[in-house]
């Protein structure tokens, strides 16, 4: 064995380089999440407002 770790010869450095997150990594992380959970928040609410169209009222009401 020559000593060299998995990373690389860097003894490691490289895959922390890799692997590692920086805080501000993870904070751009968590407001992208955010941001994804707030749009998705919004496309369901405005969803929810939406009238149900006629002819799929019509087609409900003969399931009756």
């Amino acid at each position: 064995m020559s000593g060299k770790t998995k990373g690389g010869p860097s003894g490691g450095a490289e895959e922390k380089a890799v692997h590692g997150k920086s805080p501000d990594e993870k904070k751009g992380r968590k407001q992208r999440a955010s941001d994804i959970g707030r749009a998705l928040r919004t496309i369901y609410d405005d969803t929810l407002r939406e009238s149900v169209p006629d002819d799929f009222s019509d087609l409900l009401g003969k399931l009756s």
